[in-house]
């Protein structure tokens, strides 16, 4: 299984549950989707069946993780919702003789947080003592600060 996958089971519409390989993750508009890959059979060219692998974005309502899988790794991308509001900024207090830092996080990752526009949380990562959070990989939806 290659590194930046891991196993999740999937619900089908009729309500049987398969295995299958979770590539990437997304926070829209509507809440948490996951591209899954699901190996089904094809009838070849031959007309023999082969394995082939469905890759497909399900609702977080269809899939669900699987007990001792690791998903910290799986990549986290964040769609921005209407008026381009895809990250928000958590406050973290400082302990004494310790400055305070702030986290960026993908939509959905920290409830109860503003939203921020790409602007705001680019701003906010050029400021001392702030950075994406490692948990939803916010880092990787957003482009490199200037």
């Amino acid at each position: 299984m290659p590194e930046d996958t891991a196993r999740v089971a999937v619900a089908l519409p009729d309500g049987q549950e398969l295995r299958a390989q979770l590539y990437e993750r997304r926070y829209a508009a509507g809440g948490w989707q996951y591209r899954v890959g699901i190996a089904l059979w094809d009838a070849g060219g031959s007309g023999r069946a082969k394995p082939v692998e469905h890759s497909v974005w399900l609702d977080a309502c269809h899939v669900r993780p699987l007990d001792g899988a690791d998903y910290s790794h799986i990549p986290t991308r964040a769609t921005p919702a209407a008026g381009g509001q895809a990250w928000t900024l958590q406050g973290l207090p400082h302990r004494p003789g310790h400055p305070g830092t702030r986290l960026i996080h993908v939509i959905g990752c920290q409830p109860g947080a503003a939203p921020l526009t790409l602007d705001q949380a680019l701003d906010a990562l050029r400021q001392p003592r702030t950075v994406p959070c490692h948990t939803c990989k916010a880092a990787t939806s957003l482009p490199t600060p200037t």
